[in-house]
């Protein structure tokens, strides 16, 4: 069972916030200071400064107001805005959304992992370098990871707790299959599971070198989704930052729902 108390969460979930807030703050003062800069070297004129700083001031107001509310309502406002699917499969709610796995607020995230734990290219390379060399390391330490089973480690600086990395090949850079991407998911849920994760966030899995299209891919990781019996698990994320992928979640989740409805 994952040992975060309500404090600490509480502390996670801040932490998290404030970065965000960050990153907005950050949106909106760079592409101002660079209308300013073009002004100041006489390539625009005051009239467009005038609008972009308007158009700051706006989203500056709506920002603060929505900071000052408390953090599960600012949470749940992201996703209302971020989730382009939900539904539900038994006791899970499930969501799909197009973006970074990286960036969101959840027990664990699923990496579509190398067998000998090396995080060299695709998701599990943007996971290493928003978080840290030191998630690789400890994958290092526990390869080989064998098809059909999932290893555990620490997210670094990452908001979520864990790291649950998947293989869906016998090997590096191997291809996969709509069987082997069913049975990693269904490692990583078991894996999950263990840790008494609540939420965590599953990206497209057995692309690139694995040759297994989106469809397939989306089609597997809700079959396995159906297949597993839920314990901790509550929240289920469908996340990838390509269009295809997300699309194809979206057409699982409605034929599932098309079936069961």
């Amino acid at each position: 069972m994952t040992n975060e108390n309500e404090e600490a969460r509480d502390e996670r979930k801040r932490k998290f916030i404030d970065s965000l807030k960050e990153t907005r703050c950050r949106s909106l003062i760079e592409p101002l200071g660079d209308k300013i800069n073009s002004y100041l070297e006489g390539n625009i004129t005051a009239e467009d400064v005038f609008k972009a700083a308007h158009y700051v001031s706006k989203q500056s107001n709506d920002a603060i107001a929505m900071f000052k509310k408390r953090p599960d309502v600012i949470l749940a406002g992201i996703a209302m805005e971020d989730n382009l699917y939900v539904t539900g499969i038994g006791e899970i709610n499930i969501k799909a959304r197009n973006g970074d796995l990286t960036v969101l607020f959840v027990d664990a995230i699923v990496n579509p992992a190398s067998p000998d734990g090396a995080m060299a290219a695709g998701v599990a390379e943007a996971i290493k370098r928003a978080g840290g060399e030191e998630i690789e390391k400890e994958a290092l330490s526990k390869a080989p990871i064998e098809r059909g089973s999932a290893a555990v480690t620490g997210a670094g600086s990452l908001y979520n707790l864990h790291v649950i990395h998947a293989p869906t090949a016998d090997e590096a850079d191997g291809e996969s299959s709509r069987e082997q991407v069913k049975a990693a998911v269904l490692a990583a849920l078991e894996a999950a599971e263990g840790l008494g994760a609540a939420s965590i966030a599953i990206p497209g899995m057995g692309s690139g070198a694995g040759k297994v299209s989106p469809q397939d891919s989306a089609g597997a990781i809700v079959e396995a989704i159906i297949s597993h019996e839920a314990k901790s698990i509550s929240d289920i994320i469908l996340i990838d930052r390509d269009e295809n992928t997300v699309q194809a979640f979206i057409k699982a989740l409605e034929e599932y729902d098309e079936e069961t409805g």
